[in-house]
């Protein structure tokens, strides 16, 4: 039977209410902190950090399990169940430190997804039809992503809160139950394939080619997980990683320390100071997630035809003049109407320039790894991403709550600024010579 499973893609359709979900409560989730417990932006701020020290480790913890066991979809379930129960308990806080402790299990358990779940696509196909396949399931992910903000809008919209936080509530709840709906739909239809592909065989996927649909979450980075670092003094040592790479993780750092101050703390910048509707905001965020979807297959061919480095480096260009429009935008003679309409003109640029970053990221990082330790060099660069949104959730919360916005926002864009002169000066397209590559001990 389980191989029978194996051989379509309607188990693909068990991720699609997890994937609703996420997108529902992407902003929900920093929204309310401030709206319905009364916190700071701050504080929004401490607890996405928290969510993300707790996703690291986890997706360390969770892919080495699955990868020791041997088994996928059980560690997936319990991700569905894990997500389910931290939802609810986010619907139901009645205090920061309930709802810190639902975020912080949130991060833990939604972890044990990522790492596992596209490695059990691979693993049901012949490595031929990875691409493809890859392709397919990724598109169900943005799709419930998009139709997850659009629930999200809808309920904010047609459940007006006028200072109650019931409809929130009542949203967490019911992203809660979507959550054990792919429980059930994963229980029912989720095969456990008879073989298992090993990570270092992921480096023959071509990654500029499979169009992976990736958003930008505010609570954990990443959000999709081919690999995962493995922990021992072998896999870890300096020499493992060509100097190239190690300044390009230095890039990633500073652009996600950027990208993260930037967003974790937007939705209450929206609300608080811009002056639109909790609804609205979650328009803006539907604006982005609709333009990158459409656009990570022609950025996986703009990567291909005109190079890693190029593609990447106006992606950040586009974040450095975006990131302090949003604020600029308002000193205009516009109406409210007029500034939510450019909001979302404006994310959705955002969203564009995120789908050309991603691609890029994942195509040089495997460009520039050493061959027998390119698992190892993708893993460690998700880790990096996971570090960045701690360190840039942190200063997003704290710069935005003493300094103001327009500082946050123009802080962002000089990180991004440094990752991008980083970037001009670091020989990305070039991949390393074999001679360095460090001698592979087999006892």
């Amino acid at each position: 039977m389980a191989k029978d499973r194996c051989k379509d893609e309607n188990w693909y359709y068990s991720f699609l209410p997890y994937n609703i979900s996420a997108g529902s409560t992407n902003a929900l989730i920093p929204l309310f902190i401030t709206e319905g417990l009364k916190g700071t932006v701050a504080q929004v701020g401490l607890i996405s950090a928290a969510t993300s020290l707790a996703s690291v480790p986890g997706n360390i913890l969770w892919g080495n399990l699955s990868d020791t066991t041997k088994k996928r979809a059980p560690f997936i379930l319990i991700g569905f169940l894990g997500m389910a129960l931290s939802l609810i308990l986010m619907g139901f806080a009645s205090g920061m430190g309930g709802y810190f402790v639902a975020n912080f299990l949130f991060g833990i358990m939604g972890a044990a997804i990522a790492p596992v779940g596209t490695v059990l696509v691979l693993e049901c196909f012949r490595k031929e039809e990875w691409a493809k396949r890859l392709g397919h399931f990724s598109r169900i992910g943005g799709m419930g992503w998009v139709l997850g903000l659009l629930l999200g809008t809808m309920w904010l919209l047609i459940f007006q809160s006028n200072g109650d936080s019931t409809p929130m509530r009542s949203l967490f709840i019911l992203s809660g139950v979507l959550c054990l709906i792919s429980v059930f739909l994963g229980w029912k239809y989720m095969p456990e394939p008879s073989r298992t592909v090993e990570r270092k065989e992921l480096h023959r996927l071509d990654l500029y080619k499979v169009p992976l649909f990736v958003h930008e979450k505010l609570r954990f980075m990443p959000q999709r997980l081919l690999y995962v670092v493995e922990m021992s003094s072998k896999n870890l040592k300096s020499r493992n990683f060509p100097k190239a790479l190690k300044r390009y993780y230095v890039v990633i750092f500073l652009a996600f320390c950027g990208f993260l101050g930037f967003y974790v703390a937007l939705p209450t910048y929206l609300i608080q100071y811009v002056g639109i509707s909790d609804a609205q905001v979650m328009a803006v965020y539907l604006a982005s997630a609709v333009v990158s979807t459409f656009t990570y297959v022609a950025a996986g061919r703009y990567v291909q035809n005109y190079g890693g480095r190029k593609v990447q480096s106006m992606a950040y260009v586009g974040r450095i003049l975006i990131f302090p429009s949003f604020f600029l935008v308002t000193l205009l003679p516009l109406d409210l109407t007029s500034v939510f309409i450019v909001m979302c003109v404006l994310n959705g640029f955002s969203g564009l320039f995120w789908a050309m970053s991603a691609v890029a990221s994942d195509s040089l990082v495997a460009k520039m790894s050493f061959n027998h330790f390119r698992s190892q060099s993708m893993g460690m660069f998700s880790s990096v991403k996971g570090i960045s949104t701690i360190v840039g959730s942190i200063t997003g919360g704290l710069v935005a709550q003493y300094l103001g916005y327009l500082a946050l926002f123009i802080l962002s864009s000089i990180f991004v600024i440094a990752a991008l002169a980083m970037l001009v000066f670091t020989n990305v397209e070039k991949e390393p010579d074999d001679s360095e590559q460090p001698a592979i001990v087999v006892v």
